[in-house]
């Protein structure tokens, strides 16, 4: 279904038992929120919370806006959420890791030729330094597992959950 963003197409609908139906659909850009759930759950002892659906192109971009409202509103330690998170862009998770690791090996990627050989590398500046736990389940895959295990290879938080779901590839 190609066509012009704000163009209409006509759409039949067939369902057991009753009569077709045809539905006029206006084509609109979807956009898919890179953060999810962003709050303080315990005013008290600071404790904040956030959801990552994806690995976007903006989602590091949007973590840092968060990670600032989310701190001038007493966040002391964070919650990760990446249940449910099937991966994304390597660089995006890049970007998010460099964000709470202060320095050393994120990931490293081998390939066929040399020139498909990258060690990315965290970065000092910028670094938010508060307790961090990271939520993941067995559907947490790709990204979202090369993010938890630069966490947990780091030292930098606790993975809490259950197993994710074993990609952890990069192609």
């Amino acid at each position: 279904l190609t066509g012009v963003e704000g163009s209409t197409v006509r759409v039949s609908v067939v369902t057991p038992n009753q009569a077709a139906r045809v539905l006029a659909i206006r084509r609109a850009r979807a956009e898919v929120p890179s953060l999810e759930d962003v709050k303080i759950l315990d005013a008290t002892s600071g404790v904040a919370y956030l959801k990552i659906p994806a690995f976007q192109k903006t989602t590091a971009q949007d973590l840092e806006a968060a990670l600032w409202d989310l701190h001038r509103r007493g966040m002391r330690s964070l919650v990760i959420d990446l249940r449910g998170n099937p991966g994304g862009l390597l660089t995006a998770s890049v970007e998010v890791a460099d964000k709470f690791i202060a320095g050393g090996g994120i990931v490293e990627t081998r390939g066929r030729s040399e020139q498909e050989n990258f060690n990315y590398r965290a970065h000092r500046p910028g670094t938010w330094r508060v307790p961090l736990v990271v939520l993941i389940d067995g559907d947490s895959a790709s990204a979202s597992e090369i993010f938890a295990g630069a966490i947990k290879d780091s030292g930098r938080g606790v993975l809490v959950g259950s197993r994710s779901y074993g990609k952890g590839s990069v192609q």
